[in-house]
């Protein structure tokens, strides 16, 4: 539960920041998608890890939607339609 309040938090903070920053920079990475890169590449690690951390099969599905929104998040930093 500790992980999906800690992921919900981050992925809250990268969609306002990206709000208040934007998605596109142009020489270096936005904050959001630099966040929701981590949290991305960590949610992934940890669903692997599922038999150990979500006991619960309801704390799994709040854990892969919270990383399915930051995939979202990082294929909308990495379209080229929005550039």
């Amino acid at each position: 539960m500790v992980t999906n309040i800690l992921f919900a938090i981050l992925t809250i903070i990268s969609i306002f920041s990206g709000i208040k920053f934007g998605y596109f920079h142009s020489h270096t990475p936005p904050l959001p998608f630099v966040i929701s890169s981590l949290l991305l590449i960590l949610g992934i690690f940890l669903i692997f890890l599922k038999i150990f951390l979500f006991k619960n099969r309801t704390n799994f599905k709040i854990h892969l939607i919270i990383t399915i929104v930051n995939l979202i998040i990082v294929l909308y930093c990495l379209s080229p339609l929005f550039n």
